[in-house]
């Protein structure tokens, strides 16, 4: 069995692929020593989002790039793995980031058995 003592990086962009992101996070703070978000987006938008979605999370990248808001929770949260849950479009983060590995949210979502968001689960809320 693969060891639990591991923080999560998810970012915006992973969380909206998902039909359930706030689930998602939620099962993942049961098996994760520490769960958060990352984004590149301002952090004022970052904040408000996941204020909205009343996302909770042990962190959340602040005013700073993706690889750089991985960098310093490195620094803060001492466990034995480190996995960012990205996009195409962010994976390339870990790249410049020791200690962190890549799983694409399709993958992750796979895995964890969260369901992806189709066009009937993102319109939810529509009457």
């Amino acid at each position: 069995m693969a060891s639990t003592d591991l923080t999560l990086a998810v970012s915006l962009g992973a969380l909206d692929r998902l039909a359930r992101p706030d689930r998602a996070l939620e099962d993942a703070a049961t098996w994760a020593s520490h769960v958060g978000i990352v984004s590149s987006e301002p952090p004022y938008i970052e904040r408000r989002r996941v204020r909205e979605a009343d996302y909770h999370q042990d962190f959340l990248s602040g005013p700073r790039s993706i690889s750089e808001a991985l960098s310093a929770v490195r620094n803060n949260f001492q466990t034995e793995r480190y996995v960012f849950v990205g996009t195409d479009d962010t994976g390339g983060a870990v790249e410049t980031v020791p200690d962190w590995t890549y799983q694409s949210v399709t993958d992750a979502a796979t895995a964890a058995d969260w369901r992806l968001a189709t066009p009937s689960t993102v319109d939810r809320d529509w009457p």
